[in-house]
């Protein structure tokens, strides 16, 4: 291997650190993105593994988005506990995003594929060969993927009176 293990060490915290960048963007908070990010970047380095390049930045990515997906569903389970055992529903305020939350909300209600790259295509503003290198998958299957998370999408928002020009 032509590459020295200092260069590939910074190679590494340079993509962690555009991880935590990813991560900001995607909504993450700055601690939470400098967490994950960090964590990932260990993982890498303590297990010793040397990947290729084009490997390892799809890798790194791929790590990084689980491991906030682990930590929202297990945030969000934690508030939902807390909204349940400790607030009476009559006390609960309306939390109102600029009119996009029934959006946010039903891109939350797809299946977990098509929330992935709805939010990498639409809210990252991320292309399809991207969003299959960063995800894994073919950019057939994110093109199949997108279609029919657009399509049920649409029949979702469609069923709760919304059209796409709410929007």
């Amino acid at each position: 291997m032509s590459i020295k293990l200092d260069e590939y060490e910074k190679e590494v915290i340079g993509i962690a650190e555009e991880i935590s960048y990813y991560l900001q963007k995607s909504g993450a908070t700055f601690a939470d993105s400098q967490d994950i990010a960090q964590d990932v970047l260990v993982k890498i380095l303590e297990a010793e593994l040397v990947l290729p390049f084009d490997k390892l930045r799809a890798w790194l990515y791929r790590s990084a988005v689980r491991a906030y997906i682990d930590k929202y569903r297990r945030d969000k389970h934690y508030h939902e506990i807390l909204q349940r055992e400790f607030f009476a529903s009559e006390k609960v305020l309306v939390y109102d995003q600029d009119g996009y939350e029934e959006l946010y909300q039903a891109v939350a209600d797809l299946p977990t594929k098509y929330q992935h790259v709805i939010d990498l295509y639409y809210f990252q503003d991320m292309s399809v060969k991207e969003i299959a290198h960063i995800l894994g998958y073919s950019q057939s299957l994110v093109k199949i993927n997108l279609y029919r998370g657009r399509k049920l999408l649409a029949k979702n928002l469609k069923e709760k009176g919304y059209e796409y020009e709410n929007f």
